[in-house]
């Protein structure tokens, strides 16, 4: 039997695809073990996500979903993952190829139809009113609107929606330029010529900002909203042109052109200034709301602007003559800029613009001035539509980018002093291990010495009895002395051996503790920080040898370099030989002509896979983190290498042979 499937369309950007199939379809066991998200009883559930609203394809067939999954090395988990189309496939897939079943089939095309046509119906009654209402006030003779918002209702529509919502832009907006020029008075060949420009000119617009910009576009740089601006001209300039010359050829032949082509390309442009950000901003908000304090805010200040737009338009008085009502809005709406987020600007500007409309079109107001003519008025109206949109747009970008770079720059400094504190806790805990290791390396000829020390005390307090007793001869005498000179001769080499290794630990711990500069005899310096991981290698039954020449000597940082190599020896144990009892290390190092050592760390472990190798210098990167790896290790050895020893490091490992590092290294460290 085929499994039941359904789909969830959370809304016009398709996000989430759930599949139900049966457990014979699943993975193989282990992609079933790896991957978290996928459930195993009577039935298997499949979560496939496509990410925004970019087109990813899946394909099945009779309840089998063909999705690969991949092991992810950073965390060891497993995904789906699913094909993604080609650079410039735009568009979400019209026909979403999951054959499970007839019935789904007929189940997405019906959601995805009634979507479509629902976003198209949407689109046209919005457009037709505003349409309506700007057809309202016509420039003579051209009969052109000086004000088109309109035309950002289109576009607007179709840069929040992306390509997607093309053809319902496009159909919502013929049939509404259609309807609202043919119950005035055009005839059905103009208004259908308007119509195909109209949208057109959305259409270019939106091409325009997703091809340069992208999909997810916003107004939080400036660079986007010149952009947008960019876009409106490029887009109102080409679609000015087919209206000039429709409406040259069907309703007036004595108008210049260029003056129809002019009040076009003003009325269009104003319009997608005006009213496309309010739509792109609405949209964003939608994907990621603004928490209620800002939303409070932002709200009243939008209430308490569109007062004060209210009062300076609608009012005549001789200070608003003089400096022009515009003037009085550069307070509130710098307020909006730098508290809120680009969209409560967009909306006061998008409120100013129909406050001036209006009061231009009924004569109304500073704008609806009868003693001025009505193309100075006209002209009045589209610099302060023009001046109000770009200034707030303008501001609002500038403020969002300060605010960008200072999370970001709080972001950083977070980052970098939980980096700081979780590196030096890994050189606090290789300085702890260190302290163990050489612990337990004492404590062995120290454990020796008290055993012959003991031993010795025992044999004295008896011959100090037989002396006392008068039973000493020769022959005991000579026996004392030879147990008192092996015994005495244990106890130097063994008080020797832990002196030894005290110095080392002294000199190692020093230069772990800080960062001075000395020189040091490179193998001396490795043979020490060997003998305090000696341990660490015993437990994990590895061995290390070193191949070093003896006339080596560098002046650099001998803390640092103990670190690095503590490091590579400790992430060898740990992530090279975890599947067998341990292995052989090897590190090498020879002269690279007079200036330069190259050193080699090397290991016979399980080696490193290719999808890893370029991660593993990478901070809090590891495949064991699961195990309490941090990811610092190697992270913590690209660092020193390259910025306090000076030099370079590679790697080049062989997955099931081993892994080779490669330091070059100069013999007097910079600074």
């Amino acid at each position: 039997m085929r499994s039941p499937a359904s789909l969830r369309f959370p809304g016009p950007g398709l996000s989430v695809v759930v599949i139900e199939i049966p457990r014979s379809c699943s993975h193989s066991p282990s992609q079933r073990a790896a991957n978290q998200h996928v459930s195993f009883g009577r039935r298997s559930l499949f979560i496939i996500r496509l990410v925004a609203t970019r087109s990813w394809q899946v394909r099945g067939k009779h309840g089998r979903a063909r999705a690969a999954a991949t092991r992810r090395s950073s965390g060891g988990h497993a995904g789906l993952v699913v094909s993604r189309p080609k650079r410039g496939e735009n568009e979400v897939r019209q026909n979403l190829q999951i054959q499970l079943h007839p019935e789904l089939s007929a189940s997405v095309d019906l959601t995805r139809r009634v979507s479509s046509i629902g976003l198209a119906v949407a689109v046209g009654i919005v457009y037709f009113v505003a349409a309506r209402l700007s057809l309202a006030l016509l420039t003579k003779p051209e009969g052109v609107a000086v004000f088109w918002p309109a035309a950002g209702v289109s576009a607007g529509v179709l840069i929040a929606f992306g390509s997607r919502a093309r053809w319902p832009v496009v159909a919502g907006t013929v049939a509404a330029t259609i309807a609202a020029n043919l119950s005035g008075d055009r005839n059905l060949w103009s208004a259908v010529l308007f119509a195909l420009c109209n949208a057109g000119e959305a259409v270019l617009t939106a091409w325009l900002i997703e091809h340069y910009f992208g999909s997810d576009f916003r107004l939080n740089k400036l660079r986007n909203v010149l952009g947008l601006a960019a876009a409106s001209i490029m887009g109102t300039a080409i679609s000015g042109v087919g209206g000039a010359v429709t409406f040259r050829l069907f309703h007036s032949e004595t108008t210049p052109i260029l003056t129809t082509w002019q009040h076009w390309f003003a009325s269009d442009g104003l319009g997608i200034i005006t009213v496309a950000p309010l739509l792109i901003e609405l949209a964003s908000a939608s994907r990621d709301r603004p928490p209620l304090s800002e939303l409070v805010e932002g709200a009243l200040t939008v209430a308490a602007l569109a007062l004060v737009s209210g009062l300076a338009i609608f009012l005549q008085s001789e200070l608003l003559a003089n400096v022009g009502p515009v003037a009085v809005l550069f307070a509130p709406l710098l307020w909006l800029a730098a508290r809120c987020r680009p969209a409560f600007a967009a909306a006061a500007a998008f409120i100013v613009s129909v406050s001036i409309v209006w009061t231009t079109t009924f004569g109304i107001g500073y704008f609806g001035n009868p003693d001025l003519p009505i193309d100075k008025r006209v002209v009045a109206a589209q610099l302060s539509i023009l001046l109000v949109t770009l200034g707030a747009s303008v501001l609002a970008a500038l403020f969002a980018e300060i605010r960008d770079k200072r999370r970001l720059a709080e972001a950083a400094l977070h980052a970098s002093e939980t980096q700081r504190y979780l590196i030096e806790t890994e050189r606090l805990a290789a300085l702890g291990g260190l302290v163990a290791g050489v612990a337990h390396e004492i404590s062995s000829p120290i454990g020796t010495s008290l055993t012959v020390a003991s031993t010795l005390a025992y044999r004295s307090a008896d011959f100090t009895d037989q002396i006392a007793s008068g039973q000493v001869r020769r022959t005991l005498l000579v026996e004392f002395a030879d147990g008192c000179r092996g015994a005495t001769e244990q106890l130097v080499a063994n008080l020797q051996r832990a002196a030894g290794l005290i110095q080392s630990f002294k000199q190692v711990a020093v230069d772990r503790s800080s960062d001075d500069r000395r020189a040091f005899d490179l193998k001396v310096a490795t043979e020490q920080v060997i003998a305090s991981v000696r341990s660490r290698l015993l437990k994990s039954q590895s061995s290390l040898a070193i191949e070093i020449a003896s006339d080596i000597i560098m002046d650099s940082f001998p803390g640092p370099y103990g670190q690095v190599l503590t490091n590579l020896i400790f992430n060898a144990v740990t992530h090279g030989f975890t599947d067998g009892p341990g292995g052989r290390m090897l590190i090498k190092a020879r002269r690279l002509g007079m200036d330069q050592v190259e050193i080699t760390f090397s290991d016979d472990g399980s080696g490193i896979p290719d999808e890893v190798q370029r991660h593993v210098f990478n901070p809090f990167f590891t495949t064991r983190r699961a195990e309490g790896s941090t990811g610092l290790g190697l992270y913590i050895v690209y660092n020193l290498v390259t910025q306090q020893l000076g030099g370079k490091i590679t790697l080049a490992s062989d997955p099931g042979k081993g892994t080779t590092i490669c330091m070059t290294l100069p013999l007097r460290a910079p600074g």
